[in-house]
């Protein structure tokens, strides 16, 4: 665990009996305190959930984006067509028919 980890939880473990006491009866003091460190807790876990959702290494573009190609027409394709799959005796297919 590094540092802020250490500290996340440093905040948690004294936050939670300090708020408690305070609130209790305690006095505004060790309240606010308490609840100041629950809130510090709450910032650096949101904070570590953020980073957790981020990739380690950076996303690279691709050589050959399609956004970038979007005015070009299609290159021809050297695979030959499926035969009957795309017509029906003789016929070509039109939506559901």
């Amino acid at each position: 665990m590094n540092g802020k980890g250490w500290l996340a939880a440093t905040c948690l473990i004294a936050g939670i009996p300090l708020a408690a006491y305070g609130l209790a009866g305690g006095g505004a003091l060790p309240a606010v305190a308490g609840l100041a460190l629950l809130l510090a807790f709450w910032f650096l876990a949101s904070r570590w959930i953020a980073q957790a959702g981020k990739p380690a290494t950076p996303i690279k573009p691709a050589a050959n984006a399609a956004w970038a190609m979007r005015d070009q027409a299609p290159a021809p394709s050297a695979a030959p067509a499926s035969g009957g799959a795309e017509t029906d005796g003789g016929a070509p297919r039109r939506g559901s028919e």
